[in-house]
């Protein structure tokens, strides 16, 4: 039973931004080429043509696209409005999935950045939270609408064309990943490391001969004939006679190197009792990454 409620909930959260993105009401796009849907009317002509051809231009070269959105008003939190959007509208590449949207929703005071799973590696949200921070919010926050979307949009532009495609603002391949290159880069890697592994071993195993080679032989010497003396010198037993009172005998024994005088010691043992002490043990969807307004 509770392995069917685990895996009833993984499906719930997977298909949970599906049914966000279906419940929630869109504007139809005007075509799939049309790259700047400027609702709320807050842009200038020539800021519309400007995000149209740039856009359209990072299009045709990688298959890639900024979206550019302003509203009045949106229904519910302005990042399911974008998942909606997103995903209604198809934004990016069908197989690439790399798409950038921007939404303004101008009568909530709030915007929001979004893109495709397929761009989450090399475009991080710190990035995109940083782009808004830097080229939005200080025009957005004084109501300079056109300003900041003109000046956020040619940035992210420019962070697409070179951080992540490379081309330094123009041509090149549609694939954002370059598949070619990375094969070709990492068959490069692998050929270096077999390379490097050979010239390790031929060096260990030249460093081993020459050890062998020069590894020094020892022959077995006879030492020397030494004689060793004993520390100790034993004088023999003497007696002494003495005249005119008896005899006296005596016998003195002396060691050369000091005597060794034996005696008897006590031995004595004490002990104490055995002291026992007790103790106490203690014991889905097309939704990738996004940023907005804080």
């Amino acid at each position: 039973m509770k392995k069917l409620t685990g895996l009833f909930l993984a499906l719930l959260m997977l298909f949970t931004p599906a049914v966000v993105s279906a419940s929630i009401s869109v504007p139809e796009r005007t075509s799939n080429t049309t790259w700047v849907e400027d609702y709320a009317d807050v842009l200038t002509p020539s800021t519309e043509k400007y995000i149209q051809e740039y856009s359209q231009k990072l299009a045709d070269d990688h298959s890639a696209c900024i979206v550019v959105v302003t509203m009045d008003y949106v229904t519910g939190e302005i990042d399911d409005y974008a998942l909606s959007l997103f995903n209604q509208w198809k934004i990016g590449d069908g197989t690439f999935n790399n798409g950038v949207l921007l939404l303004l929703s101008i009568g909530d005071d709030d915007y929001y950045m979004m893109i495709g799973r397929g761009l989450e590696d090399s475009f991080p949200i710190y990035d995109i939270q940083e782009l808004l921070d830097n080229y939005l919010e200080p025009d957005f926050a004084a109501k300079n609408y056109d300003v900041g979307v003109r000046s956020v949009f040619e940035h992210t532009y420019d962070y697409m064309e070179n951080n992540i495609y490379y081309q330094g603002g123009g041509g090149g391949s549609s694939d954002p990943y370059n598949e070619g290159s990375t094969f070709f880069s990492g068959l490069l890697v692998i050929i270096c490391m077999i390379v490097c592994f050979i010239i390790i071993i031929s060096v260990l195993r030249s460093v081993h001969r020459v050890r062998r080679y020069y590894e020094p032989t020892y022959y077995y010497t006879r030492p020397r004939h030494t004689t060793y003396y004993s520390p100790y010198a034993y004088r023999p037993f003497t007696t002494h006679y003495y005249s005119g009172g008896g005899s006296h005998s005596s016998s003195h024994s002396y060691s050369g190197g000091g005597g060794y005088s034996g005696h008897s010691s006590s031995s004595h043992s004490s002990g104490g009792g055995f002291h026992s002490g007790g103790g106490t043990s203690f014991g889905g969807s097309s939704r990738g990454a996004g940023a907005g307004r804080h």
